[in-house]
């Protein structure tokens, strides 16, 4: 996205310079196929609303009002903002492999912004964000299973398990990149284990990204593998499971967002009663425990015990 609005621009600028640019000379100068620079100039007329015009004797395009140019000014202070902020989000902690690219395409808008007479030092010192843990990812696996998500292409990379010793190699089919508390992660087909799987980009090496297609599923088949249950452990089976949270800490609780399908009661006593679906306890054990005695676990009954295991191995290490 922030590359095809870097060849908008290249575009304004080639037409305001009398250029005539066309379909072909796009995908010249940014590397890409003619195909998609045609959808770059149809988006241009459609989503932005240039006045395009094709001139058949320049063999290239012109606007068809001499005074329109794409400028920052155009976005409102609410694009502008959001922009920023996004900026902020993923500069804060290198959050994302694309905080690079967000980056220049910011410079690109303030110096344009300053220009208009709006004072960029303002702008740059309105919003600040901080991520409390984070995972690095490479960079260029990132962008080629970006690359191989939107053109439904086949990939092949090692995978190392933390909890195993030698890493794995696998040939999956990309669907979908999702971000979550921090880490990367690909939602995938995968050829070997016919069946779907997530794997942590951090733990991926040695990547291909072939050239050979795959036939695309219905999201429907794996929308279970990123929603229903709470965390980033999902599966199409998960329970409900309840927390009671002390008076003193109800406050806190009750005003935040654990998942799509939460539920509250608020006794009359101040304790506040917590129902959220979850597919696998890994992640709401370590979620109990960060409340230590202000939470307790109604149900289900073996989760509440695999707390109390928990409990007494923590309470053995201090005694």
């Amino acid at each position: 996205m922030l590359s095809r609005i870097e060849r908008f621009f290249w575009f304004d600028h080639q037409i305001r310079q009398g250029n005539y640019p066309n379909a072909p000379k796009l995908a010249r100068q940014f590397e890409i196929s003619e195909r998609t620079a045609k959808r770059d100039i149809d988006a241009l007329t459609n989503q932005i609303g240039a006045p395009l015009e094709y001139n058949a004797t320049r063999r290239g395009y012109r606007y068809s009002d001499a005074s329109y140019s794409l400028t920052w000014t155009r976005f409102s202070h609410q694009e502008i903002m959001a922009m920023l902020i996004l900026r902020r989000m993923l500069d804060s902690g290198g959050a994302s492999p694309l905080s690079g690219e967000l980056n220049a395409l910011c410079e690109k808008m303030l110096t344009n912004l300053e220009q208009c007479g709006i004072d960029r030092e303002h702008l740059d010192h309105c919003f600040s964000a901080n991520w409390s843990h984070y995972i690095p990812v490479d960079e260029t696996i990132f962008q080629q299973l970006g690359e191989a998500v939107l053109t439904r292409r086949k990939v092949y990379f090692s995978y190392q398990n933390p909890t195993r010793p030698q890493a794995s190699s696998r040939m999956v089919h990309p669907y979908h990149l999702q971000h979550y508390s921090g880490s990367w992660y690909l939602i995938s087909w995968c050829e070997e284990q016919q069946d779907w799987r997530t794997f942590q980009l951090s733990r991926i090496s040695q990547m291909h990204l072939t050239d050979t297609p795959f036939d695309y599923r219905d999201p429907e088949t794996w929308q279970h593998k990123i929603q229903g249950a709470c965390g980033i452990f999902q599966d199409q089976h998960h329970q409900p499971v309840t927390l009671r949270f002390s008076a003193r800490r109800a406050p806190f609780v009750r005003e935040q967002h654990w998942c799509d399908g939460q539920q509250q009661v608020l006794r009359d006593d101040g304790r506040l009663e917590l129902t959220i679906p979850v597919a696998d306890y890994r992640e709401i054990v370590m979620k109990i425990l960060e409340h230590g005695a202000e939470v307790e676990v109604v149900s289900p009954a073996d989760l509440r015990q695999q707390v109390v295991e928990e409990i007494a191995r923590m309470s053995a290490v201090y005694n």
